[in-house]
């Protein structure tokens, strides 16, 4: 199945911005949506990636503060729980699964823009700073391509 995870989404009603915590999945056999269990914290701007049967909702924004918190969404039992947070507050960051660990890089965190790249090991659920770019930015696409010698 394909996921869909609808955490940017929203609407302005007289300058309120409402944001929704409900995800849905696409069945590309049945051409068909359908909801899933709705995340812990609504949130929009998040960076998402997925790990094996799990897809993490790392930081965004919930309509009042920028957040550093991550949700992790276990496919197998329909549930959404909590992971250690990032170090770093950070919406519109990008994030991708990179060499058995999830990176998450540069956002927003309401003041200014990033330049750090994050970790995350799963192994020991703690999140590194572990480099940080040359050009601090957000909203951007961020992509993983395996290179050998």
């Amino acid at each position: 199945m394909i996921y869909h995870i609808s955490i940017a989404s929203g609407h302005v009603d007289m300058m309120v911005i409402s944001l929704l915590q409900t995800v849905e999945k696409y069945d590309i056999n049945l051409g068909r949506w359908s909801q899933m269990a709705p995340m812990l914290t609504p949130r929009s701007g998040a960076g998402c990636a997925t790990v094996d049967h799990y897809i993490f909702a790392c930081g965004g924004f919930d309509g009042t503060i920028h957040l550093s918190s991550v949700e992790r969404y276990d496919s197998q039992i329909n549930q959404w729980t909590n992971v250690t947070s990032m170090s770093v507050r950070r919406c519109y960051c990008g994030s991708a699964f990179i060499r058995g660990r999830i990176a998450v890089i540069g956002g927003y965190d309401g003041t200014s823009l990033l330049d750090t790249v994050e970790v995350y090991d799963s192994d020991k659920d703690e999140w590194t700073i572990e480099s940080q770019m040359l050009t601090p930015r957000c909203d951007s696409g961020f992509a993983c391509v395996a290179y050998r010698q």
